[in-house]
């Protein structure tokens, strides 16, 4: 069994109702909601999906969200309330396309359970670099799934103290922990950063000057 869209919007919707009964977000879904939804995607469906599955998938979204925040802020890009889609002219789309295959879903066409996502994901839900993709099996729980009452999830614009949930869960550890979030303006701004650095390191390798002094190396280090 695979997370079919269907199932996907299910678990959304499902999790906007949560919010909107008044659950707060910023500092995330504890482990009896996600209880709920998995119990919810049952009567559904008749799937069995356990509640580690539940907060995978809100991963998968969350990454989803981050992208497309990101490309929302695209030079020449604009936005269509109507559709809810990022639209780019057809030279700028296929050159950019090019170079990122994968945002091609994100362009020029109405984006899956957008709404959904900005009412989710607004403040911020803690991501991981295993974020289980819509196309994996169920029944796989990730190995860094916190085995305790509370679920949290960071970095939002109100939260003091984050978790990496790359990191295996340690209560002593993390009581000691203090990291700031990051917030959503913050992240499209270090993404534009990793596209300019790119973009000079190319220019760069590109520019081979046949004569330097040998003390340039030394000196810009120092």
């Amino acid at each position: 069994m695979k997370w079919q869209p269907f199932m996907s919007t299910f678990v959304l919707n499902k999790m906007c109702e949560l919010i909107s009964s008044g659950v707060r977000t910023d500092k995330g879904f504890k482990e009896v909601y996600l209880n709920t939804v998995a119990k919810q995607v049952f009567e559904f469906c008749g799937q069995e999906v356990p509640a580690t599955q539940v907060y995978n998938h809100l991963r998968k979204w969350r990454s989803r969200w981050i992208q497309v925040s990101r490309l929302r802020h695209l030079s020449g890009a604009s936005w269509d309330e109507n559709t809810c889609s990022i639209v780019l002219e057809a030279e700028h789309y296929a050159g950019h396309v090019a170079d990122h295959p994968r945002d091609a879903e994100f362009l020029n066409t109405p984006i899956q359970n957008y709404n959904q996502m900005q009412h989710i994901f607004s403040f911020g839900l803690a991501t991981g670099k295993h974020a289980m993709g819509s196309g994996e099996p169920l029944g796989s729980p990730m190995p860094d799934f916190p085995g305790t009452p509370d679920v949290e999830v960071l970095d939002g614009p109100d939260k003091p103290v984050a978790k990496p949930f790359d990191k295996p869960f340690d209560p002593v550890h993390d009581r000691k922990m203090k990291r700031g979030g990051l917030m959503e303006e913050e992240i499209n701004v270090f993404c534009s950063m990793t596209e300019a650095v790119k973009e000079v390191a190319t220019a760069i390798r590109e520019c081979k000057p046949l004569d330097i002094h040998p003390d340039l190396y030394g000196a810009v280090m120092t």
